[in-house]
């Protein structure tokens, strides 16, 4: 019997390292396929947030020197290289254009004739032969088209668009714009969490004389490199001779490292993005699951004699402690959190019940089938209902994985925003979706209100935008935006200061909070610049309103201030008229509106 007894514990024994050896080494294999996955797809949502900047640049600033170009005297003033003139129009401009860019370094007129006619960043500095120096500009004289790409300059290294400049036909010169380089920095930590530096090839360097520590890997110099990182990148040119994927690991923290090509505007390789993130340390980990997998079978083996004789009642004994474990599980969650399947609450935690006010699931599952029947419809097609195009909420949500899900609460006249997760657990032929509810009101409201005048930000506009533009264009009704401007505002703050200006800007917000609708959506542009939205309205009504607030504005008296004034640019949706040509437009009556005296409505 001893035998027996030695060969069940020797083939459970065995059976526990098989297995366990099985499972470990897999989920190492797939642990490591896993990390190489998300590696590549980090590169590629970077790479993807790179070149989709690059692009809405050039864009952007194409647009913002047409409209410059369209200005009363502009033209003229540069035909006659009349520096003077030519300073007075455009300051106002460049100075709304720092406002809504900071990052925006440069703006530059040049001659045909390859000198300085223009710096706006340093309008005393002009006449040079810019052209002799910079090779960029050399080329644009020649070619008289558009380009764009980095080059290094006086202002340090920059992704440059210039733009040609015809009078009647005739070529007569160029307008610059310089973005500096941690525009793109900022853009890729803000939109995929990476640190990012530039390596610009040493030959292309030229006489950039701002790198106060170098750190070079292979042909490739750093610019701007933070204190922090820079023991790492010295490690990093140690083991690499050139810039690449890879993972570096420095004083126990392991890093992503990734890289991004970067070309000058003849397509030509100047350099290299670099960005880099904390990651988690694949082999340590690997290290300690082989650890914790061996201490694990000696338990086992150990335990094995004295589990063969119990083993029933330990099934038995596990399988009443899994219910009770699996319900403590869902109670430790602070967040709202159900299993349904898909269409009937099976079960829920004490933090959704208590925020129902129920004292069990199955006194909430007497009142309510579902908690889909409390879904209430948000400003966009992120909040969830309980059918989406004849689908249940669940499978909408498992269909469109990708997308975030928002489900908006009211309890008690208290309104609630959650961002709503779902997992997928399957049980022989039953199927159960546990969801989790969390709550995201406080952050939201942070996020997309302006926190000076209580108005909604750039970002809740644009999240809004799209939405409005596609059920207007779906339901072919109007859609009016206007966008105004404070006059004059930089004389309220240098006369009177900034908080006085931050005055100002909150009454003017709250004189057009009450003389608009709730189904209008008013929001702080940028500086003094707002932007208002108006669904089913046209351009008659469109007109009426910005009329209306001009003249309110106009007659309120303003502490201290005294009289001030708004101007204004209306536009209506046209067609199918895609979103950002119907801002350029708005944006370019307001223009003319303050071409045009200031203090009018121009549609």
């Amino acid at each position: 019997m001893k035998n027996i007894k030695y060969k069940i514990i020797f083939l459970i024994t065995f059976l526990i390292l098989t297995v366990a050896s099985a499972v470990t080494f897999y989920n190492l294999y797939h642990e490591q396929q896993e990390n190489e996955r998300l590696l590549n797809e980090a590169h590629e949502n970077v790479y993807r947030t790179y070149k989709e900047t690059i692009k809405d640049i050039i864009s952007y600033y194409d647009s913002r020197a047409e409209t410059s170009l369209k200005a009363v005297g502009v033209i003229e003033a540069f035909r006659t290289k009349d520096h003077d003139t030519l300073y007075t129009i455009m300051r106002p401009r460049w100075e709304i254009m720092q406002r809504e860019n900071p990052w925006l370094s440069v703006m530059q007129f040049h001659n045909a004739d390859g000198t300085s006619l223009l710096r706006l960043h340093q309008p005393l500095v002009y006449g040079d032969n810019i052209a002799a120096q910079r090779s960029m500009v050399a080329y644009a004289h020649k070619s008289g088209q558009s380009i764009a790409g980095f080059e290094e300059g006086r202002q340090g290294l920059a992704f440059r668009i210039l733009v040609p400049i015809f009078d009647q036909g005739v070529y007569i010169g160029l307008v610059e714009f310089g973005i500096s380089a941690s525009y793109f920095s900022d853009k890729i930590h803000r939109f995929a969490g990476y640190d990012s530096f530039f390596f610009v090839n040493q030959k292309a360097l030229g006489t950039f004389g701002r790198i106060e520590y170098l750190v070079r890997i292979g042909e490739h110099v750093g610019i701007d490199i933070p204190e922090s990182y820079r023991p790492l990148l010295q490690k990093y040119a140690e083991t690499y001779n050139k810039l690449q994927h890879s993972i570096a690991i420095h004083t126990n923290q392991t890093y992503e490292v990734n890289t991004i090509q970067i070309k000058d505007y003849r397509s030509q390789l100047l350099g290299a993005i670099m960005f880099i993130r904390p990651t988690s340390d694949f082999h340590a980990h690997a290290r300690h699951m082989i650890v914790a997998s061996v201490l694990i079978v000696i338990m086992l083996s150990l335990l094995v004699g004295v589990l063969v004789d119990r083993i029933y009642t330990f099934i038995t004994h596990k399988m009443s402690f899994q219910e009770r474990y699996s319900q403590t599980i869902l109670d430790v969650i602070p967040s709202p959190v159900i299993v349904t399947d898909g269409e009937y609450l099976t079960a829920a935690n004490n933090s959704l019940l208590e925020y129902f006010n129920y004292p069990n699931v199955q006194s909430f599952k007497n009142d309510h089938l579902c908690v889909c029947e409390f879904f209430e419809a948000g400003d966009t097609d992120e909040y969830l209902m309980p059918l989406h195009d004849d689908q249940r909420w669940t499978e909408y949500m498992l269909d469109h994985p990708l997308k975030s899900h928002k489900a908006k609460i009211t309890v008690n006249g208290v309104s609630t925003v959650f961002e709503v997760r779902i997992s997928v657990l399957k049980v022989n032929e039953d199927t159960r979706y546990v969801v989790i509810f969390n709550d995201i009101s406080t952050m939201q409201i942070q996020t997309i209100t302006d926190p000076l005048t209580g108005l909604a930000n750039r970002l809740h506009f644009t999240m809004v935008y799209q939405h409005a533009i596609n059920i207007a264009q779906r339901t072919e009704k109007p859609l009016g935006i206007i966008f105004f401007d404070i006059d004059h505002f930089k004389n309220i703050n240098d006369h009177f200061g900034h908080l006085m200006g931050d005055t100002v800007l909150q009454q003017i917000a709250l004189l057009v909070q009450e003389r608009t609708r709730k189904s209008d959506i008013v929001a702080r542009w940028g500086g003094e610049e707002f932007i208002l939205l108006l669904p089913d309205t046209d351009l008659d009504e469109a007109i009426r309103v910005a009329e209306m607030l001009r003249k309110v504005i106009d007659s309120e008296h303003f502490d201290q201030v005294g009289h001030v004034t708004c101007s204004f640019g209306v536009a209506i949706l046209e067609g199918n008229e895609e979103g950002e040509t119907l801002l350029n437009r708005a944006d370019d009556k307001l223009y003319k509106a303050k071409e045009r005296g200031r203090n009018k409505v121009v549609f």
